[in-house]
């Protein structure tokens, strides 16, 4: 069955009513109830039993699980949900500035904003589809003065979660920006695992002030201690071995490049929102638009998407 609805003001109405009730089977297979911190969150599931959260504020994911309830996505015991602040894990958006290249706070507004709307809600053929909005507002313009709608829409399947991102510039002049989806990854142990289709790329490396490096014609590189880096016009599939207990596929389209990340032991141990030792239990596999901005002309838009599919063993 396939449940819609058409106006964003109707589905606002809606989610507030489910989120005072603490009660959301809104549409089919997507329900709406006050999450950590008491942040508006959407739940999506599917027939088969795999589910994802994602907290309204930020168009934040923030978890991923298989049919047999095994988390995929490294979210912090220390993480802060509260409004107006990152979550430490799961999936952020970065926009519309990656990290701090550039005037804005770190990594842009688009993950902290509580100006994110929901658009449609749907579920066909079991499969639940989320489509958030944010358009430029007052307080957007005070510090990035340019018109757009970004669309997120977020769909999960039995084995694999699906992201995609819209920016439309509604302006009369250019714009510009880069962008992230900056996936955290659960695995057992960082530094068993092992990364599958950079080998030979050009990359930034943010560890040495951006200097440009290039990475060797390996087939998986391993992580040692701190890891930053921006690997350019990075191939659209890319594999995490988490070991040998299973691989983790993304595939992307439209972003050209990719990031990898993690801070190591000694910079963890300065990180207020990150528990104890977790360093270990994730890795940030990113699909970016990072090393040349991306430029809309009044009226353009950008598309890109991200996939995600798990393997039980890594081969």
């Amino acid at each position: 069955a396939t449940v819609r609805y058409a106006t964003r003001r109707a589905l606002r109405v809606m989610a507030e009513v489910a989120i005072s009730m603490l009660v959301a089977p809104i549409a089919g297979n997507i329900h709406v109830s006050l999450g950590k911190g008491d942040l508006p969150t959407a739940t999506l599931s599917t027939p088969g039993g795999a589910s994802a959260e994602v907290c309204i504020t930020g168009a934040h994911v923030t978890n991923w699980r298989l049919r047999d309830g095994s988390e995929q996505l490294f979210m912090s015991s220390a993480s802060n949900f509260v409004r107006g602040s990152a979550i430490r894990g799961g999936v952020p958006i970065c926009f519309p500035q990656f990290s701090d290249r550039g005037s804005l706070q770190k990594h842009g507004f688009a993950r902290t904003s509580d100006e994110w709307e929901i658009e449609s809600m749907s579920s066909e053929r079991g499969i639940p589809r989320l489509v958030l909005c944010l358009a430029d507002s007052d307080a957007t313009r005070a510090v990035w003065p340019n018109k757009f709608q970004l669309r997120y829409t977020v769909e999960l399947h039995d084995q694999k979660l699906c992201m995609q991102m819209e920016v439309k510039n509604l302006g009369d002049t250019p714009i510009e920006f880069t962008t992230a989806l900056h996936t955290y990854f659960r695995v057992a142990d960082v530094t068993r695992t092992r990364i599958r289709g950079l080998g030979g790329l050009q990359y930034q490396d943010n560890t040495m002030n951006g200097a440009q490096m290039e990475e060797a014609e390996a087939e998986l590189l391993s992580i040692r201690g701190e890891v930053d880096r921006v690997y350019l016009n990075a191939p659209d599939t890319l594999d995490i071995l988490d070991g040998d207990l299973r691989r983790l596929q993304l595939r992307k389209h439209g972003f050209r490049d990719a990031v990898l990340w993690n801070l190591g032991p000694e910079k963890a141990s300065d990180m207020s929102d990150l528990g104890r030792g977790e360093w270990k239990h994730f890795v940030c596999v990113e699909a970016g638009a990072i090393g040349s901005p991306v430029s809309l002309s009044p009226g353009e838009t950008f598309v890109a998407s991200q996939e995600f599919w798990c393997c039980e063993a890594a081969p």
